[in-house]
């Protein structure tokens, strides 16, 4: 740590301007920090500019305050630039033209070694950290208490995200006794987790909400009460095998290529059937160990609220339920629209698609429901 101390000590008096920049599609990890470094090299009278791919931010207006944010240009170039939770240059996309570009660069990252390691004059990667917001914390600890309160809360409360991205609100498995220990220290300079939670959990946009409800509209019930729902994704037909480059991890199940989502659920004679929601892309996060941080490789923050896992709990009832399914186009509606049809599988079971069902003794059958 005290090798990153003395390198954040050269940043302060750096060349101008200064440049930030983070992974493709950042995360809560990644552009938060990327919002700490920016008002921390402020509060020492440097100005510096975090560069992005011109990524949708909305889910971070409530940290964003002043900072500068600027989308990447082919032109750019930038003194000194630094880097944040990614080692790769192939993670930061176009803007790795930037590194080839900058005099000097500092690298700060908690994840494993990647293959084309990006050059930085000052390199700190650490995997026994949580996120990267970790490593700053403990780097800068000392500092951030003395600071006047205003700026210390913002500054602990881009801090404090990174730990909520990075573990899942501590439901991951990389929480443990030495996160919340260090977490709890985030929180005494004087931060409202309640409300940090609330902005950056519940603040859902309207795409994303209904992103959700198409992924719940094709729930369908298999294998005598194991809940299955799969949404297409649009370049199904592309994809290749697992780990070959098309964004799904090597260890992907085979049942879930194309598709984005996948709802399992068990039911017990002791408990009615638990649904769990989880986003593809975000579960390798979830394996994340001590000295093995989760692979982010693939890790969106505008889906699924970065991980977020949505639980459905279903109330047991006696015999068979129908299958209630919303196919993905439905003829004759406008596009985006959704109907549900329910053929019942058999006469018996008509009364479950009634509101007030009164099923006669022998129903009168039709394929298009109940007939009278």
């Amino acid at each position: 740590m005290d090798e990153l101390k003395a390198a954040l000590r050269q940043l302060i008096i750096a060349e101008m301007p200064i440049g930030i920049v983070s992974h493709v599609n950042p995360d809560g990890d990644g552009f938060c920090a990327s919002l700490f470094m920016a008002g921390w090299l402020k509060l020492h009278g440097r100005d510096a500019v975090i560069i992005t791919d011109g990524d949708d931010l909305e889910r971070f207006s409530h940290l964003l305050g002043d900072a500068q944010v600027i989308s990447y240009k082919d032109d750019m170039s930038f003194s000194s630039l630094v880097v944040l939770d990614c080692n790769s240059m192939s993670r930061l996309g176009k803007r790795a033209e930037l590194v080839n570009r900058a005099e000097r660069v500092w690298l700060i990252d908690h994840h494993e070694v990647e293959h084309g390691l990006i050059p930085a004059h000052h390199s700190f990667i650490d995997q026994t950290h949580v996120c990267v917001g970790a490593i700053l914390f403990s780097a800068l600890e000392q500092e951030l208490t003395a600071l006047p309160e205003a700026d210390r809360t913002y500054l602990a409360s881009c801090l404090y995200t990174t730990i909520l991205n990075d573990t899942n609100n501590f439901t991951n498995g990389n929480t443990d006794a030495a996160v919340l220990e260090l977490s709890g220290r985030v929180c005494a300079l004087g931060i409202k987790p309640h409300l940090l939670y609330r902005a950056y959990f519940q603040n859902q946009s309207w795409q994303e909400m209904r992103y959700t409800g198409e992924v719940l509209s094709t729930i369908e019930v298999h294998h005598g009460g194991r809940l299955e729902g799969q949404r297409p994704r649009p370049d199904a037909g592309h994809l290749g095998k697992a780990g070959d480059g098309d964004g799904r991890p090597a260890d992907q199940p085979p049942a879930m290529a194309g598709r984005e989502e996948l709802v399992v659920a068990h039911q017990t004679a002791e408990q009615a059937p638990r649904a769990k929601v989880r986003n593809q892309r975000q579960r390798q996060r979830g394996l994340a160990r001590p000295g093995r941080p989760g692979n982010e490789q693939a890790a969106v923050a505008h889906q699924q609220g970065g991980a977020v896992d949505v639980l459905l709990t279903h109330q047991p009832s006696a015999g068979r339920a129908t299958t209630k399914r919303a196919p993905l186009i439905s003829p004759g509606l406008v596009p985006g629209m959704f109907s549900a049809v329910s053929v019942p599988p058999c006469a018996s079971t008509i009364w479950r698609l009634m509101d007030r069902p009164r099923p006669e003794f022998c129903p009168n059958a039709s394929l298009d429901g109940r007939s009278v």
